[in-house]
């Protein structure tokens, strides 16, 4: 059975200490930290984990100034603010020595994002929930298959209830997609929907997402996955 696991964009700039600017929707403050519950919902199974991120350090990549946020499972993802948004430019995991730079920036959020409802944006995803049900070495256990995932702003002014309290004035990014994937001998190749929807709360940062990947045959099995804010610590 394929272990899962789970990647920010996103997972996604300001560089002094302190409490993040009100309306920030995405703070890069040092020693920012949060606390998340991630919660899989699969048609064989269940379960949950903690998920920690933290704004550790700034730092340059080939002369680009980011913001390195850390998650529990160590690895760091290099942010950087432009005129036009955030972006994350790079990775590295907890084998690797230096980080690796994308080949193309992903957007996390546009800039003055209260006034950018109705923008879209393209970033590559791949598969988090739909795994094999028996043993097995495919495409989806081996992380090769890659899609690209259509985001919009929708909306400025959500209210999110999450176990570290109640936020308004949140905007939500819903990003879609649709996977061509053979799903078993009866039905062929199936369209599968993909989905995600974040919400990010001012002052603070993501506060929840939720991602829903519906699939239940003989071979694959897809779920939910939903990750809340627990706590928050400037």
């Amino acid at each position: 059975m394929k272990r899962w696991y789970f990647t920010l964009l996103c997972l996604p700039l300001l560089y002094a200490c302190g409490k993040p600017a009100a309306d920030d929707y995405f703070p890069l403050d040092k020693g920012l930290r949060w606390e998340y519950q991630v919660t899989i919902t699969q048609p064989h199974r269940a379960e949950s984990k903690t998920l920690t991120i933290e704004n550790v350090a700034t730092e340059s990549v080939q002369d680009t100034p980011t913001t390195v946020r850390r998650t529990s499972d160590g690895t760091d993802y290099y942010i950087a603010r432009t005129e036009d948004g955030l972006y994350r430019i790079a990775k590295r995991t907890i084998v690797e020595l230096v980080p690796q730079r994308d080949a193309t920036p992903r957007m996390v959020l546009p800039a003055t994002v209260r006034q950018a409802i109705g923008k879209t944006w393209s970033n590559p995803s791949m598969p988090y929930l739909i795994e094999r049900v028996f043993e097995g070495n495919d495409e989806i256990t081996a992380g090769s298959l890659r899609f690209p995932m259509t985001y919009t702003l929708t909306s400025v002014n959500e209210t999110v209830s999450v176990p570290a309290g109640t936020f308004t004035q949140c905007v939500l990014v819903e990003g879609q997609t649709e996977l061509s994937l053979y799903a078993d001998v009866r039905k062929g190749h199936s369209l599968v929907p993909i989905t995600t929807r974040e919400w990010y709360a001012p002052g603070v940062g993501l506060v929840k997402l939720v991602r829903d990947e519906p699939l239940d045959t003989d071979i694959y099995k897809g779920g939910t996955m939903t990750l809340e804010l627990m706590q928050f610590t400037d």
